[in-house]
């Protein structure tokens, strides 16, 4: 159909909206649809639109700018000619980048307003704290993380992270493994933090890598360069999901090696809550080494069984100088306000004690259920 020179932009329009609907439909999968917004126009006062994002997420204080290209690979670019590898690369990545960018950049302006293209507004409970850039193209794309490594310009700003550059197949493959808000916004965050520091010939292999690892880097390392077998269980996985083939659904690692402790619960209480404090104390919980993991599995096994016993207020608390940060757990049979007054109080004494910049608290019931969680920041 491209090779018809009169419905090649025919052919381009569907090819682009059926990657944005896609797109769309994955995202609203693991968000929800109220949180996922299609064709969404920026707007100061009412003037000309200054901007468009493709797809939209706003979850929390988080948000993702999608923006899809349905620009493919010529012929000449497949058979290795460099020059017009890198005007391909333009125009079906770089160019959706720079948008996704300028429209993340006017998401923290507080005069502008966001409606999408049907006239449905769009409101911000509260300007993104961080944003996620994605950059989609709409067929599998050779080497796409290795060009995107050797060939893209951004600079990214306190509020807008690196993004992130996938064909749809992929954004279909990390939607199905990290199926919930938390887990998805995490490996964003994660990957965004590795940044050039883990090279892989395609996306799915770091994320098969974080499924068993969670991304974990050693701080002395510059550079890990991962083998394409290392996607092997993620391959298995899917074809065990999509095609009704034998095996593990799921790949062993971080989403199942703490099943049935008191951080799995925790994590799986906040995984789909919006509030930010819980989205900010979920996201710390799951960059964390798995020996501190078990730490604070067995210490609120701990308290929870000497609350149990004498009925009581237990606590735990556990300092994270590389973040400088740190979460403070208390147990008690107590109402909630007082609860709430002792665990600030705990908190404030803790974060003023080891100079963090910033500290958790987390309530929890004998049962091991969440009753509140919140976050004390020092102002930036």
């Amino acid at each position: 159909m491209c090779a018809d020179k009169t419905y090649t932009p025919i052919a381009l329009q569907h090819r682009g909206d059926f990657t944005e609907s896609f797109a769309a439909e994955r995202l609203a999968h693991v968000f929800g649809a109220g949180r996922v917004f299609q064709n969404v126009e920026i707007f100061k006062s009412r003037g000309e639109a200054l901007g468009e994002i493709d797809v939209l997420v706003l979850f929390g204080n988080r948000a993702i700018v999608l923006q899809a290209k349905s620009k493919k690979l010529t012929h000449t670019a497949r058979k290795g000619n460099d020059f017009q590898l890198q005007d391909d690369f333009k125009a079906a990545v770089q160019d959706a980048v720079d948008q996704a960018f300028s429209c993340a950049e006017l998401l923290g302006d507080s005069s502008v307003t966001l409606r999408c293209r049907d006239g449905k507004p769009v409101s911000l409970s509260e300007r993104p704290r961080t944003i996620f850039p994605i950059s989609v193209v709409a067929d599998h794309y050779p080497a796409l993380a290795f060009q995107a490594r050797q060939f893209l310009n951004v600079t990214p700003t306190e509020r807008i992270v690196p993004p992130l550059v996938i064909d749809v197949f992929t954004l279909d493959t990390i939607t199905e493994m990290l199926a919930s808000p938390l887990r998805l916004l995490s490996y964003l965050d994660r990957r965004a933090d590795i940044g050039d520091k883990m090279m892989a010939s395609h996306e799915t292999v770091l994320l098969s890598y974080h499924l068993k690892n969670n991304l974990w880097l050693e701080n002395d390392v510059d550079l890990m360069m991962l083998h394409d077998d290392v996607s092997a269980p993620l391959d298995v996985a899917m074809a065990v999901r999509r095609d009704g083939i034998s095996g593990e659904a799921t790949p062993d690692g971080i989403l199942t090696r703490f099943e049935g402790t008191p951080f799995a619960r925790i994590v799986a209480e906040i995984e789909d809550r919006e509030n930010s404090a819980a989205l900010e104390l979920g996201l710390m919980l799951l960059e964390l080494s798995e020996f501190t993991v078990w730490e604070i599995n067995g210490g609120i096994s701990q308290i929870i069984a000497r609350t149990m016993r004498d009925g009581g207020l237990h606590d735990i608390t556990i300092g994270i100088s590389s973040a400088s940060t740190g979460l403070t757990v208390h147990c008690s049979l107590m109402d909630d306000r007082e609860a709430e007054i002792r665990l600030r109080n705990h908190c404030e004494v803790r974060q003023d004690s080891q100079k963090a910049n910033s500290w958790f608290g987390l309530a929890i019931r004998p049962d091991g259920s969440i009753r509140f969680a919140g976050k004390l920041q020092r102002p930036q």
